[in-house]
């Protein structure tokens, strides 16, 4: 009797070192999943950080460029003002009384 007892605490010992070598195993590869996870969202982060940057540029360049229409808008209305809606004398006068 004394002998199987010996043989099952055996067994059961052997199969305590498999299960315990079996979850090591599967400790390593989930900690070597994680990292990675780690790894794959710093990236991502990273490139949200990038991302918000190069949208924070374009949208300064944005705003320059509709200030620059702005002007060239109001350059357009004064060529009209002056050229189209004004006589042509009144025109020809303006400019020789500018050059003196």
């Amino acid at each position: 009797m004394e002998t199987v007892d010996n043989n099952i605490h055996l067994e059961i010992s052997e199969s305590l070192v498999q299960i315990k070598q079996y979850l090591e195993k599967d400790i390593e590869n989930l900690l070597q999943s994680i990292q990675g996870k780690d790894t794959e969202l710093r990236n991502y982060k990273e490139q949200l950080e990038n991302a918000r940057t190069s949208i924070e540029g374009n949208r300064q360049l944005i705003n320059k460029l509709l200030g620059d229409l702005s002007k060239l808008q109001n350059d357009i209305d004064w060529y009209k003002r002056t050229y189209e809606r004004r006589s042509f004398l009144g025109t020809i006068r303006e400019k020789l009384f500018r050059r003196r």
